[in-house]
C-alpha cells in the first residue's frame, strides 16, 4: 500500500498543491457564510473521496487477507478478510481522529501482513498433523491479535518517549534490503494466492501449464500496466480505473465463454463466499479454546521483527506524507496514533497496519484533506464487512494477485534498480545479501545478517575517518599567556618540540591504531625535531572504548621511552574515569598529565621551556622595560627621553584599568606583574582571552584604530605599568618626531607579526 505514493505523488505535485492547513473540525467550511450550494458541494466532495478511498482500502484489505491466509489456509480466507477489514476500520477511525495531519487514511498493510503470513505458515507447519484445523486457525487468530496489540503498545511507547527520530539511525542499506525483501515476499505471496499453493522448485514446471499461465500472466500484466501508467502519467485515477476495467473485462470474458460461478470457484478463479453469506469475524464464541500458546511463544522473535518493521514503516509513511504535501508531520504523534489504533485493533481481533501514504495523498488530491475522510473509509469498510460477502464471488483472484504483484514489484524496482545510483557497491551488496537471505532462509535471518554486515562495514569505514583533526607544533600555536619579545622568540624557537594533535570522533581500536601509526612515524622521522611534549586534545572526541585506552597506553610507552611527556586535554568525566586520573590531573600508573583546557597544557609546556633557560629569562626580566623601549623607539636612551610623556601606574590585584566598550585613550606597557584580558559575553559571563606579563603591550589595537575597547583588562597580581595617552603621543610627535615615527612603525610591525602568526596557524590547520 505504501507504494501508492508513486501513483499519486506526481499528480499532487502537478496540481500545484503546496500544503494543507490543519482544520479544527471534522469538516471545516471556508468562509464566514458559505452558501448552501457550496456546503453541499463540499460535503459531496468529502463523501465521494471517502467512498473511493474506502473501496480501495477494502480491496487492499482483502488482498492482504489473501496474503495472510494463502496456500493451505486459503479455505479460511473469510477469517482473514474479517480480521483485515476490522483492522482497517479501527485504524482508520482512531488515526483519523488523532493524527497530526487531518486527512490521514490508514489501513491494514501488506508490508506487515507478509510477516504475519510467514508466522502463520510456520504455525501451520508446526501444528499440522498434530492438531485439528480448528485449533490451527484459532492459534493463528490469537497470534495476529496478540502481534497487533504488541505492535500498538510498542509504537505508543516510542511516541510517548519521543523517539521518532530513531529512523535517522537505521542504516540506509538495511532499510533498502528490508523493503526489497518485503517486495520479494509480497510477490511470492501473490503467486501463492493466484496458484492456490506455495510455489517451490519442484513445482516450477507447473507455471508453464496453460491453465496456470492463464491465471498468473494477466495478474503480471495488470501490475505492469498499473505501474507503468502510474510512473509515466502520474494520474490519481489510474488505479481505480484499472480496477474497474479489469473487472469489466473479466466478467465480459466469463459471459462470452459462458462459464458459471460454480465452475469459476472450482477452478480457483474466484473465492467461495462463506456458507452463511457473511464474512467471518474473529474472537466470536470461545476464541481461546484450542489455542496453542507454546507455538505462539516459539514465534516471538519473528513477531518482534514485525514490531520493528511496523515502527519503521510508520516513520517512513509519515515522513513521506509530510514531504509530499510540503507540511510538517509530527512523527511522535503519528507513532502514538498508530500505537493506540493497533492496540485497539488487536483487542478486537484486527490485523496490524498504519498510515496509508498513497490513500492519504489520493484523498488530498480529490480535495478532501479532512478527518471525516478517514471516518468515511471506516464506514465503507464496515459496509463491506457486513454486506459484502458476495463480492468474493465477483472479484477474480488474479486481480488480488495483480495488486500484490504491483506493490511487491514496485518495492523491488525502487530498492534494487533505482537505488543503484544512490548507494555504493558495498552498500548495494548489503541490500542484495539481505534480499537473498530473506528469500532463501527467512525474514528474521536476513534482517539480522544485514544489520550485522552493515555494522561491520560501518566500523571499517569509520576506522578510515581521520582521527586527527589537525596537527601542529607550539611553534605556531601559542598559549594565551603573552610574554615579552625575547621570551616569545625563545618559546617559538623551542615550540617545535611540542606536538599538538586535536582528535575527533569516537575513538576505538580501528581509529586509535591509525593514531598510533601517525605518532610512531612522527617520532621515528629523522628529519623532524624531537618531540618532548605530545599533547592530545580531546575536545572533539565523543567517546572511546576499552581498546582505545590500551592504544593510548602504547603511545604513552613510546613517548616515555623517547624521554617525552604525554598530555591529554579536554577529557569528559567518563573518559577521565576510564584513564583513572586523580584530582591533580596526574595518572601515576600511566604517567599521564591531564588539563581541562588546551591552553593550560600549552602554558605548562612553556613553563617547562622557560625553566630550562632561567638565565636568559631572568636577564630579560631585569632589563625588561628599558630593553623594550629601546626596541620600540629604536634608540638606546628612549626610556629616559619618553618618560616625561608617560604615566606610571601601580595597580592592586583585581583592579580594572581597561573597560569593555570604553573609549580608547591610552596604550599600556607592563613592567612588572600580570594582567588578564577578559571578554564579557551577552549573558554576562566573563571569558578570559589571554594573559600578559612583563615586557608586553596591552590596548594597542584599539589605540591605533581609535575604537572603543573590545574587552576589559584586569590586574591579576600587583602590577606596575606605564601608559601613553593620545594627547601625550601628539606632544611627543612634535618634540621627538623621529622617536614617534619609530614607535608607530613598531606598533605596525607588532600587528603584522601577529597577522603572520595567524596565517601560519591557519596554514597548519589546513595542511
Amino acid at each position: 500500500m505504501d507504494n501508492l505514493v508513486r501513483s499519486y505523488d506526481s499528480a499532487t505535485e502537478g496540481a500545484g498543491f503546496t500544503g494543507v492547513t490543519a482544520p479544527t473540525k471534522l469538516l471545516p467550511i471556508a468562509g464566514s457564510q458559505p452558501s448552501a450550494r457550496d456546503r453541499a458541494r463540499r460535503i459531496l466532495t468529502v463523501v465521494v473521496a471517502g467512498i473511493i478511498c474506502g473501496l480501495l482500502a477494502a480491496l487492499f484489505s482483502i488482498s492482504a487477507a489473501a496474503l495472510l491466509f494463502s496456500a493451505e489456509l486459503s479455505s479460511h480466507i473469510s477469517v482473514g478478510i474479517g480480521m483485515c477489514l476490522i483492522g482497517t476500520i479501527i485504524l482508520s477511525t482512531v488515526i483519523a481522529l488523532s493524527s497530526s495531519y487531518p486527512g490521514m487514511v490508514s489501513l491494514s498493510q501488506e508490508i506487515t501482513m507478509v510477516t504475519l503470513a510467514v508466522v502463520a505458515s510456520s504455525i501451520y507447519a508446526t501444528m499440522s498433523g498434530v492438531h485439528g484445523e480448528r485449533d490451527i486457525v484459532a492459534t493463528i487468530i490469537v497470534m495476529v491479535g496478540l502481534a497487533t496489540s504488541l505492535t500498538g503498545l510498542a509504537l505508543f511507547g516510542l511516541g510517548v518517549l519521543r523517539l521518532g527520530r530513531l529512523i535517522r539511525f537505521i542504516p540506509y542499506p538495511v532499510i533498502g534490503g528490508f523493503l526489497a525483501g518485503m517486495g520479494w515476499l509480497i510477490v511470492f505471496g501473490a503467486m501463492t494466492v493466484i496458484l492456490g499453493e506455495t510455489p517451490s522448485l519442484g513445482t516450477v514446471h507447473t507455471l508453464l501449464e496453460p491453465a496456470m499461465i492463464a491465471k498468473w500472466l494477466p495478474a503480471v500484466g495488470f501490475a505492469w500496466l498499473v505501474g507503468g501508467l502510474s510512473r509515466h502519467m502520474g494520474g490519481s485515477v489510474v488505479l481505480p480505473v484499472a480496477v474497474v476495467v479489469a473487472l469489466c473485462l473479466f466478467h465480459a470474458i466469463v459471459w462470452i465463454m459462458g462459464l458459471s460461478l460454480t465452475t469459476l470457484q472450482h477452478e480457483g478463479w474466484v473465492f467461495q463466499p462463506p456458507q452463511d453469506g457473511q464474512i467471518w469475524t474473529p474472537f466470536t464464541g470461545h476464541p481461546f479454546e484450542g489455542v496453542q500458546w507454546a507455538v505462539i511463544w516459539g514465534e516471538a522473535p519473528k513477531l518482534l521483527a514485525m514490531v520493528a518493521v511496523t515502527a519503521t514503516s510508520v516513520l517512513f509513511a509519515s515522513s513521506g506524507i509530510g514531504l509530499s504535501l510540503q507540511r510538517d508531520v509530527d512523527l511522535d504523534q503519528e507513532l502514538r496514533a498508530a500505537g493506540a489504533a493497533n492496540l485497539t485493533a488487536g483487542f478486537g481481533g484486527g490485523a496490524a497496519g498504519f498510515q496509508g501514504l498513497g490513500l492519504t495523498l489520493l484523498g488530498n488530491h480529490l480535495g478532501a484533506p479532512y478527518r471525516v475522510v478517514g471516518l468515511c473509509v471506516a464506514v465503507t469498510c464496515a459496509v463491506v464487512l457486513i454486506y459484502g460477502a458476495s463480492l468474493l464471488s465477483y472479484i477474480p483472484i488474479p486481480l488480488f494477485g495483480g495488486l500484490l504483484f504491483w506493490i511487491g514489484g514496485s518495492l523491488l524496482y525502487d530498492w534494487l534498480v533505482t537505488i543503484t545510483s544512490k548507494v555504493s557497491r558495498r552498500e548495494y551488496g548489503i541490500v542484495l545479501l539481505i534480499v537473498l537471505l530473506i528469500a532463501s532462509v527467512g525474514l528474521l535471518e536476513g534482517l539480522l545478517v544485514g544489520v550485522f554486515a552493515a555494522a561491520i562495514f560501518f566500523v571499517i569505514e569509520y576506522s578510515r575517518v581521520e582521527i586527527i583533526k589537525y596537527a601542529m607544533t607550539a611553534e605556531n600555536l601559542h598559549s594565551s599567556f603573552e610574554h615579552g619579545d625575547e621570551t616569545r622568540r625563545l618559546l617559538s624557537h623551542h615550540g617545535k618540540h611540542t606536538l599538538v594533535l586535536r582528535l575527533q570522533g569516537f575513538v576505538f581500536f580501528g581509529s586509535v591504531h591509525r593514531l598510533h601509526k601517525f605518532v610512531c612515524a612522527r617520532f621515528e622521522a629523522g628529519d623532524a625535531p624531537k618531540v618532548h611534549n605530545l599533547i592530545l586534545d580531546c575536545r572533539d572526541v565523543s567517546g572511546l572504548d576499552s581498546s582505545a585506552v590500551l592504544g593510548f597506553e602504547k603511545i604513552r610507552e613510546m613517548v616515555h621511552k623517547s624521554g617525552g611527556t604525554l598530555i591529554l586535554t579536554n577529557l569528559c568525566p567518563t573518559i577521565m574515569h576510564s584513564f583513572g586520573f586523580q584530582e591533580n590531573g596526574l595518572n601515576c600508573k600511566m604517567l599521564l598529565h591531564h588539563f581541562d583546557e588546551l591552553d593550560q597544557a600549552l602554558v605548562w609546556c612553556e613553563e617547562r621551556i622557560l625553566e630550562g633557560h632561567n638565565d636568559r629569562v631572568e636577564a630579560c626580566r631585569e632589563f625588561c622595560i628599558r630593553e623594550q623601549f629601546s626596541r620600540m623607539f629604536n634608540h638606546p636612551d628612549a626610556f629616559e627621553i619618553v618618560t616625561p610623556y608617560l604615566e606610571r601606574l601601580e595597580l592592586e590585584p583585581h583592579a580594572t584599568f581597561i573597560r569593555q566598550g570604553a573609549p580608547s585613550e591610552a596604550v599600556f606597557f607592563i613592567e612588572q606583574g600580570q594582567v588578564s584580558v577578559q571578554l564579557e559575553t551577552a549573558d554576562g559571563d566573563l571569558k578570559r582571552l589571554r594573559t600578559l606579563g612583563p615586557g608586553t603591550i596591552v590596548g594597542e589595537i584599539s589605540f591605533c584604530l581609535m575604537r572603543s575597547r573590545i574587552a576589559s583588562v584586569v590586574a591579576d597580581t600587583r602590577t606596575i605599568m606605564w601608559s601613553l595617552h593620545h594627547s601625550e603621543l601628539t606632544r611627543l610627535s612634535g618634540a621627538e618626531p623621529t622617536l614617534s615615527a619609530a614607535f608607530q612603525a613598531y606598533l605596525s610591525r607588532i600587528m603584522a607579526e601577529r597577522l603572520s602568526q595567524s596565517n601560519q596557524l591557519v596554514h597548519s590547520l589546513t595542511h
